[in-house]
């Protein structure tokens, strides 16, 4: 039995057509969760990648950085769909290119993701051994947004502190345990095996760091404000005094946006001084 033209092009037609639905459908849906966060690219994920790759003996490999980005935006994602829902208001007013103002998603479907996310995030976090820092980085975000904790001064800038270090010490050991895990056992130069002692005794010593880290941002990281520098000026005389200087000079929303990205770029470097320090120990 042959098939019959008008049969076989009907199938053709349904097919193409059921394909261009699903292209739209994934295509909606990536810009959806773009949306969500993509005002956070310069601000989070960029900045803690670097530090992963700052932090790291040597250059990651190109599965490790993917593993690294991945736990990076899925976490952000998550705070982002946990945030965006309850200011939706503001964000009709200040941000209306969000999802949620913009019609993209509902608040149900944002609820939905929210949480869908979480299981996500500590599972990957779990498989990257990093479960400590994605519980953290976890527990902050319900407190920052189911509990309402953002709404205090005081404890939106430690739960800041928290999210952020957080992300640093995930970011650090995901991109260090790749590196070591990629090494061939027949790599054998003193000066690999040195790095590999070095940078796994600094990493022994990371919960003070991560403290003392705590410490420096719930002190400063109201710069993304610019309400006040005078936690600025307690830690450096001439960081407060910069801040100073581009918050009385520089007004508009994109050199108040740029402040902030130097702020963060500058808080990584400084993060980043031991391994770096290491590093250069290292080869002299």
């Amino acid at each position: 039995m042959s098939h019959q033209p008008g049969t076989y092009s009907n199938t053709q037609t349904t097919l193409l057509v059921a394909a261009s639905r699903i292209m739209k459908a994934i295509v909606f849906i990536l810009q959806t969760i773009h949306a969500f966060s993509k005002s956070d690219y310069t601000t989070t994920v960029i900045p803690v990648t670097l530090y992963g790759f700052l932090t790291s003996p040597q250059l990651p490999s190109p599965q490790t950085t993917t593993r690294l980005l991945a736990w990076i935006w899925l976490f952000l994602l998550q705070f982002c769909a946990a945030n965006q829902m309850y200011s939706v208001e503001e964000d009709s007013v200040n941000k209306p290119y969000r999802p949620i103002p913009s019609g993209l998603i509902s608040v149900g479907h944002t609820y939905i993701l929210r949480w869908m996310l979480f299981p996500v995030c500590l599972y990957l976090s779990w498989d990257y051994g990093v479960l400590s820092a994605g519980v953290s980085l976890t527990v902050a975000f319900v407190f920052y947004n189911e509990f309402g904790l953002d709404s205090y001064w005081c404890s939106k800038n430690l739960l800041n502190a928290i999210d952020i270090v957080s992300w640093h010490v995930g970011a650090a050991r995901i991109a260090c345990n790749g590196t070591f895990a990629s090494r061939r056992e027949d790599d054998l130069h003193l000066q690999c095996l040195l790095l590999r002692i070095g940078h796994h005794g600094l990493l022994e010593h990371y919960p003070v760091a991560s403290f003392i880290s705590v410490a420096l941002i719930w002190t400063t990281v109201h710069v993304q404000d610019f309400r006040d520098v005078a936690g600025d000026l307690a830690w450096s005389v001439g960081l407060g005094l910069f801040w100073q200087l581009r918050k009385s000079m520089l007004r508009t929303e994109a050199e108040d946006k740029l402040s902030y990205t130097l702020y963060l770029v500058w808080f990584t470097v400084a993060q980043s001084l031991p391994f770096i320090t290491y590093r250069i120990g290292a080869v002299w």
